[in-house]
């Protein structure tokens, strides 16, 4: 473990749809420029096994690399403290088998990385033996399967099945607490295939994909297991033969699905979808760009060719437009309009410098503070464990820094540090790929903060009266926004197993969820003093029995405030889920939505706000 401190060391009725013009998206959507994928450059010295360096891949298009990939699989680091990182610089990689995570045993948490959509490619031979069949569906890219699949990441690069093999699946993922697929094109050179993304075993999230194109297959994405659920943004899935994505039961909250297919965009046959700024083009005048047979909320919809936007339980929705729309109907408590609260929303920031002079490793320099200060842009911690015991200063001239699934005070708990961001900047800070234990950040001035594919684990994000915005993407952490604030969360998981705690406190912020999971007891978000809080997705989990005395325990509360909710709940018995879904009090009163009045564990959406 090296040791860096500062100081030595380092009932409301169902809407009525909006119908509105249609409008040409094939050239929003075919024809929209592409940001310019430049390759990905990072030091050496990041701690991933390289498999060109490191294990004599070749990455020329030509040679077979599948065993050495599988052995950079095999000899990286194998459990939950040592993450597997596997970097593939630019090139093409050709294999003819399934590159599989291992499937027993502990060894979670692994990372594939390439260069760049454009730049990394892993390739099957064509006509592979063994992925002729789709009754017998076989993958490129297989993660680990069960309920301990954490923090395996797919990102930067495309997978192509190439061509004459017809029951391929481009990616089979499991991941858990946290991971996702980010920045990936999965595609099929002849439009066989069985399926893109496929999410279809035990237990398939929560996660995230985004930034994801998926060309050909007989479905871009399939989901099916209810537990626990997924977000998806900026999706784009084109030329599919069945469904662009086919959900059987989980929940989906998704954002920005474009899609340029004749067959619906999503078939929904069970559970939960939530649709928002869904963009669907070429659709055959015989489909629906959603076909809907279970619980289905949409937003800023538009689709072009088809019969309509949205197919409802076999009834027809009129309307290639729809401002927004719920499949069941608006819950409320007191009177409020049916339709949920609509907040901004905005991007997560990104950032990425490929000149490496702008890089500062941390262990170049006496502590941690030491690099923080020394001018460059990305701050970096090779994969490692750190110990920190003192507060460290963000400047404004930082505006990354990256961990690689390190860990800061892993149970140390005779250890607290921080990071403090208290320098005003428009330039946006990313803190990115850590995993903390009694480490806080504390957002104290009005620059904009993300954090992203991270866990703060026995502190907090800690703010200020004028903090500026926060954005959490694909976190593990109990937030407490403390002081009014603007919040826009991905992917955010609260669990706590062992206590009663307040998983989400908004006391007079205003926050955006789209994704949300939980386990454990406890109250799930809490809104007081005029906050504003808006839930889109995807489950709750309460796991354990509740007692007498928590027996009148809710899972959302709303204080003299405002809030929308859609979810799904997840539990077995009676006596293992909330018996108050909602507790809401305006103007003195309060009122109580019971679990009993809940359609089928689902949430479609319940309203507590009085508009605008």
């Amino acid at each position: 473990m090296l040791l860096l401190s500062c100081s030595v060391e380092p009932k409301t009725e169902s809407l009525v749809p909006e119908v509105a013009p249609q409008a040409t998206l094939i050239s929003q959507i075919v024809d929209r420029p592409e940001p310019t994928n430049q390759p990905k450059v990072y030091p050496d010295d990041v701690g991933w096994v390289n498999v060109k360096q490191d294990f004599g891949a070749k990455g020329d298009g030509v040679s077979d690399d599948t065993q050495a990939i599988l052995n950079a699989i095999a000899a990286a680091h194998n459990d939950y403290t040592r993450p597997k990182l596997i970097y593939f610089p630019a090139g093409t990689y050709v294999v003819s088998d399934t590159l599989e995570f291992p499937m027993r045993g502990h060894s979670c948490c692994i990372t594939f990385r390439g260069q760049g959509k454009d730049q990394t490619i892993i390739r099957l031979q064509d006509k592979t033996p063994g992925f002729a069949r789709k009754d017998r569906a076989k993958a490129v890219i297989k993660t680990k399967q069960g309920n301990a699949a954490f923090r395996n990441y797919i990102q930067d690069l495309t997978i192509s099945v190439g061509q004459s093999n017809p029951g391929a699946i481009g990616i089979d993922y499991v991941s858990s607490n946290r991971g996702g697929i980010i920045n990936v094109a999965v595609k099929s050179e002849d439009g066989q295939g069985k399926t893109g993304i496929a999410m279809i075993r035990e237990w398939p999230g929560p996660s995230l994909i985004k930034n994801v194109e998926i060309e050909g297959f007989d479905y871009g994405i399939h989901t099916r297991h209810r537990v626990y659920g997924i977000t998806l943004e900026h999706i784009k899935v084109r030329n599919q033969r069945l469904a662009g994505i086919l959900n059987e039961a989980n929940s989906l909250a998704i954002r920005g699905l474009e899609s340029v297919n004749t067959i619906p965009a999503v078939v929904n046959k069970k559970g939960l979808v939530i649709a928002l700024e869904g963009r669907f083009a070429g659709g055959a005048k015989t489909n629906s760009a959603i076909d809907n047979q279970g619980y289905f909320y949409g937003r800023d919809l538009q689709a072009e060719g088809y019969q309509s936007a949205i197919k409802n339980n076999n009834q027809i929705v009129p309307g290639l437009s729809q401002a927004e729309y719920i499949s069941d109907r608006a819950y409320n408590l007191f009177d409020s309009p049916a339709e949920s609260l609509k907040l901004p929303i905005k991007e997560t920031p990104d950032f990425h410098d490929s000149d490496l002079d702008n890089w500062a490793n941390v262990r170049d320099y006496d502590s941690i503070q030491a690099a923080m200060d020394s001018g460059k842009s990305t701050i970096y911690f090779p994969m490692g464990m750190y110990k920190l015991n003192q507060a460290v200063n963000i400047p404004a001239t930082v505006k990354r820094i990256i961990g690689f699934e390190s860990f800061i005070n892993l149970n140390q708990r005779n250890l607290r540090g921080s990071f403090v961001v208290s320098e005003s900047s428009k330039s946006p800070l990313i803190i990115e790929g850590f995993l903390m234990d009694y480490v806080s950040v504390d957002h104290l001035s009005t620059r904009p903060l993300a954090i992203k594919h991270s866990k703060i684990h026995k502190q907090a994000i800690n703010n200020a009266p004028n903090s500026g915005d926060l954005f959490l993407e694909d976190v593990q952490l109990l937030l407490n926004i403390q002081h009014p604030q603007n919040v826009w969360a991905r992917q955010l998981n609260p669990e706590t197993l062992k206590d009663n705690r307040t998983k989400v406190m908004n006391p007079g912020g205003r926050l955006w969820i789209l994704g949300l999971k939980t386990e454990g007891k406890g109250t799930v978000i809490e809104t007081t003093k005029g906050g504003k809080t808006e839930l889109l997705g995807t489950l709750i989990y309460p796991v354990n029995r509740f007692t007498p005395a928590e027996a009148n325990q809710a899972a959302f509360i709303n204080q003299e405030s405002e809030q929308s909710l859609i979810y799904s709940v997840s539990a077995s018995q009676a006596d293992r889920n909330y018996t108050v879904q909602i507790r809401e009090t305006r103007n003195g009163v309060t009122k109580e939505f019971k679990s009993k009045e809940m359609p089928r564990k689902t949430m479609p959406l319940f309203v507590g706000h009085k508009g605008k």
